[in-house]
């Protein structure tokens, strides 16, 4: 078994490796090419624990992540940590063990790019961050990679951390989310909340909306009447039914998942005024082809170090 360090996961791979490889394993989960992606939750108060499996071209990953959202502020750490496992499918030897929650991060903004690449309009150029945690920087820069992103507005619950993230990011600072929605064609939702505070008449038409924030089922970043009036994509539909926006509305239809988009077998935007959303819970499939593509990049490369569990 090998392990690699959270430095070496951001070295191995590139932002845009981390978006070719995660929308190709959107179309691997739409060609039915995966095993079933599973998820679980521990409630550990005042966190949680959120357990994710999936397999994906011979082999299986298995995610831990701990989420403890106090973290920050009563031990100086990030409010996620966690790892990652992963095994040979055909004969169940270990072959890699790292930290997750730097994977996660890429990964996740990879997925969004990947939904902006597919959905967004041609010339979206204003982009809303609503939260200024670990996800909104590699948001930026995996959007930056798809789209010609030339402003950005950012919100944040702590307005002297908004400031200070604006300004190393070349980003604007807003007092609301809404002043930063109603001006941005892509909009990305990146808080823990538990209340709406994104509506329909927050967001401009043509605009897309990743929604991301909404990991569990007591998460919550949009309005009724938003999701009522979008055209809703998601990345893999029953997980959010269970944990995403769509857990809040069920009744909502789904357009497509957006492996059936990158495939071409279903269509997302038909009209340069639709509003779309995108649904992201993070996905198990996402986890395995991350795990799997530094596994590859830390052989070839002599990166990493044995972890020699049986001595």
């Amino acid at each position: 078994m090998h392990m690699i360090t959270q430095s070496e996961i951001e070295r191995l791979l590139t932002p845009s490796d981390y978006i070719d490889l995660i929308e190709a394993a959107f179309a691997a989960h739409a060609r039915g090419e995966t095993s079933p992606s599973r998820l679980s939750h521990l409630d550990s108060p005042p966190g949680e624990f959120h357990i994710k499996a999936a397999g994906l071209g011979g082999v299986v990953a298995v995610k831990i992540g701990a989420c403890f959202y106090d973290r920050p502020a009563t031990l100086g750490l990030p409010s996620i940590v966690g790892v990652i496992a992963l095994f040979d499918a055909t004969n169940g030897q270990p072959l890699l063990f790292l930290e997750s929650a730097t994977v996660t991060r890429l990964r996740t903004a990879a997925a969004t790019a990947v939904a902006v690449r597919h959905l967004a309009l041609p010339g979206a150029a204003t982009l809303a961050v609503l939260g200024t945690g670990a996800q909104a920087a590699a948001h930026i820069a995996a959007i930056r990679a798809v789209r010609p992103i030339e402003r950005i507005l950012v919100w944040g619950r702590d307005p002297a951390k908004t400031a200070r993230f604006a300004a190393e990011h070349g980003a604007e600072a807003t007092r609301t989310p809404a002043e930063a929605t109603r001006q941005s064609a892509v909009v990305v939702t990146l808080t823990p909340s538990t209340d709406p505070y994104l509506g329909l008449r927050d967001v401009r038409p043509g605009t897309l909306v990743a929604a991301v924030g909404s990991d569990a089922p007591a998460k919550r970043e949009l309005h009724d009447d938003l999701l009522a009036a979008a055209t809703l994509i998601t990345d893999v539909t029953h997980q959010c039914a269970a944990v995403g926006e769509l857990h809040h509305r069920p009744k909502t239809p789904v357009r497509a998942e957006l492996g059936e988009i990158v495939l071409g077998t279903k269509t997302g935007r038909e009209h340069a005024d639709d509003l779309v959303v995108f649904d992201s819970t993070g996905t198990a499939v996402q986890d395995v082809a991350a795990a799997q593509a530094l596994y590859t990049a830390a052989m070839k490369n002599g990166a990493g170090h044995p972890l020699p569990l049986w001595e």
